[in-house]
């Protein structure tokens, strides 16, 4: 079983490299090969919203960069892990940006998945997903709003699961790896 860790920090944050590390740990140790992509350090367009990975390069992103690479390893992985500062309740840009590219995964048709509209996947196999955000102090709505994020990414991704799990800034290795341990287990992929 393979994992993709998408790191989505801004700036060079000790705290992301130690979450690196506690997921890469935890999942080698339940078996799992894990790849680590720090998404600032990768030449990533944003999406421009053109479509042209649904009609024009079916499944593929018409803009030529590493966001190929990263949907590609992505549709290749077993569990997405995403890892970001909370901003306003969503991801960091580096990373929405990666999100954003991983929409040729899916297909422009919509079927209904538990009583709500969502589009059909592109490929046979969904990834689940384990989310790992950071927070400067505590802001409940934040959190709440993060939690949702995900939750709503995973079902538009037919994810077989997902967790979601909030660091606060400063904590300690015991503490990460505590949310992180909870976090996979909650995406169903640890015990």
């Amino acid at each position: 079983m393979r994992a993709l860790v998408l790191d989505g920090a801004r700036g060079d944050e000790p705290e992301f490299a130690l979450a690196r590390a506690v997921v890469g740990r935890q999942l080698a140790d339940s078996g799992w090969g894990v790849d680590a992509t720090v998404l600032r350090d990768l030449d990533i367009a944003g999406c421009r919203g053109c479509f042209g990975c649904w009609v024009r390069t079916p499944g593929q992103c018409v803009a030529d960069d590493a966001g190929r690479e990263v949907a590609r390893a992505a549709a290749g992985s077993d569990l997405l892990v995403w890892l970001t500062p909370v901003t306003f309740g969503g991801y960091s840009s580096e990373l929405k940006k990666a999100l954003d590219r991983l929409i040729p995964s899916i297909l422009p048709f919509f079927t209904t998945v538990n009583g709500t509209t969502r589009h059909k996947l592109r490929y046979d196999k969904a990834q689940s997903i384990a989310a790992v955000g950071l927070i400067r102090e505590p802001d409940e709505a934040a959190e709440t709003v993060f939690r949702a994020l995900v939750e709503h990414n995973a079902a538009n991704f037919h994810s077989p699961g997902y967790g979601v799990g909030i660091v606060r800034a400063g904590a300690g290795e015991s503490e990460m790896a505590a949310v992180v341990r909870g976090t996979l287990r909650a995406a169903g992929v640890a015990q």
